[in-house]
């Protein structure tokens, strides 16, 4: 696989060298197809987060741009963070059977088009999801080869404090994320890997590893 290391200084200095060494090893493998890893769990537990180094630091990836029919928040980018689309687009997305996956989430819809997520895995690139708990239950389903992650926080306490911090809803939400909290972490065992994301920096090492074994 043709592996490249954006920003090798920060890279350098967050990575052991042991994971170094494996990603030297797996750059001289073949490019197979692209793999498809999945980033889940319960809001605020910073899987967005933790999927933006991987992104920034690994440039074998590729995040898919999901649609949702949920209002652009400030600082979002159309077509970059999201496909922000009506209602009525999404459905017939649904109805002409194009999307690779689905979701309602606080009533809104979320999913990735089929075609989006074949042309990274065609290009030898690997496709990285990060969606809800719902989303990755179907892709797991669907694609029962997805290398998926489970990301939360140490307490529900710390989550709520996280959602409390970020700023962008009101109480009345937060309140409602919470409850959808506790649902989606009695599904944690569904997942092949749980990451704790107590202390931000372990959590980074942790998914790095993780990728890196996966080419193995």
């Amino acid at each position: 696989m043709n592996i490249k290391i954006k920003h090798k200084a920060s890279f350098a200095e967050s990575v052991s060298d042991e994971i170094k060494q494996a990603l030297v090893t797996s750059a001289s493998a073949p490019s197979p197809k692209g793999k498809l890893f999945v980033f889940t769990g319960p809001s605020g537990a910073g899987k967005s987060t933790l999927a933006q180094v991987i992104l920034r630091e690994f440039d074998f990836f590729k995040k898919v741009v999901t649609c949702t029919t949920r209002a652009m928040r400030e600082g979002e980018r159309a077509d970059i963070d999201q496909h922000f689309i009506s209602r009525d687009q999404f459905e017939e997305h649904i109805a002409k059977d194009e999307l690779f996956e689905y979701a309602t989430v606080y009533g809104n819809y979320y999913g990735s088009l089929k075609k989006e997520v074949y042309e990274i895995m065609d290009s030898g690139k690997s496709v990285l999801f990060v969606v809800d708990v719902q989303g990755a239950l179907a892709i797991k389903q669907k694609y029962p080869s997805a290398i998926d992650v489970f990301i939360k926080t140490p307490s529900l306490s710390v989550l709520k404090k996280r959602l409390i911090k970020r700023g962008t809803d009101e109480m009345s939400v937060i309140e409602q994320r919470m409850k959808t909290a506790k649902d989606e972490l009695k599904l944690e065992s569904k997942f092949s890997h749980i990451i704790v994301n107590d202390d931000l920096k372990l959590a980074i090492k942790e998914v790095q590893k993780l990728v890196v074994d996966s080419l193995k």
